[in-house]
């Protein structure tokens, strides 16, 4: 004899997408190669949920079916999926196109293409980025908050928060990452330098320019700065 409660199991576990917890799991690579990238933000729009690649550029991330994923690394254009149930059956890959800026006659504007950029960024994660959090002491006080004490220990530890402000953490250093990629990009590097293969890629790595100093650069900083680096740079091969 069965049970209101045996049926509803039954119920649960045939029923299409189900309540069953589910996860989308696969590899992040180099879009065209077999490159992976090392931390690469997963975040789960409809579920407030997120993870980073690991260093073999693995993820795993709870999801259902219809939810919207997005995958971020600095250095590559966002890719947003929605998840299918063919995604769920087995690894599934994600090829994430680098953010290269194409070179032509005339003069590509960076900074508005980062702009528009980083407006879309700022909009998929709102939901975190406007976020109020527990404040840690006693004197920690949010404008809105009304007179008295507020101490709100157990919200601020708890693991839900922490994470969330590490996300954030996250987020930052990637946008000031973005920043210098629209200031520092390869493809005028290596027009300027006449750099190319292993060599650009070292140098874009050794004189990769801080945020604080693209911040306040112009355009004729950064080409100083590119120049005087490849002096640098060529001097230390011939010296080899």
């Amino acid at each position: 004899m069965f049970r209101p409660g045996c049926i509803l199991l039954i119920f649960i576990a045939f029923c299409p997408g189900g309540y069953a917890q589910q996860f989308l799991s696969g590899k992040v690579e180099k879009r065209g190669t077999t490159e992976i990238i090392i931390g690469a933000n997963i975040l789960n729009l409809k579920q407030g949920k997120h993870n980073v690649s690991d260093m073999g550029g693995n993820y795993r991330i709870a999801v259902r079916l219809g939810d919207t994923v997005i995958f971020s690394s600095a250095g590559f254009q966002p890719d947003t999926t929605v998840v299918a149930g063919y995604m769920l059956e087995e690894d599934y890959l994600v090829a994430l196109r680098p953010n290269v800026v194409a070179l032509q006659a005339v003069t590509v504007d960076e900074s508005r293409n980062y702009q528009l950029d980083s407006m879309q960024r700022r909009e998929d994660y709102r939901f975190i980025l406007d976020k109020k959090h527990p404040v840690k002491l006693w004197n920690e006080k949010r404008a809105a908050d009304g007179p008295g004490l507020n101490f709100s220990p157990i919200g601020f530890y708890s693991k839900r928060e922490r994470e969330k402000r590490r996300l954030k953490r996250r987020l930052k250093q990637e946008e000031e990452d973005y920043y210098i990629d629209s200031k520092f990009p390869i493809a005028r590097v290596a027009q300027l330098t006449r750099l190319q293969g292993d060599s650009l890629r070292v140098f874009m790595y050794r004189y990769r320019p801080s945020y604080q100093f693209c911040r306040g650069a112009t355009s004729q900083d950064i080409f100083l700065y590119i120049n005087d680096k490849v002096r640098l740079f060529r001097k230390g091969a011939i010296k080899k």
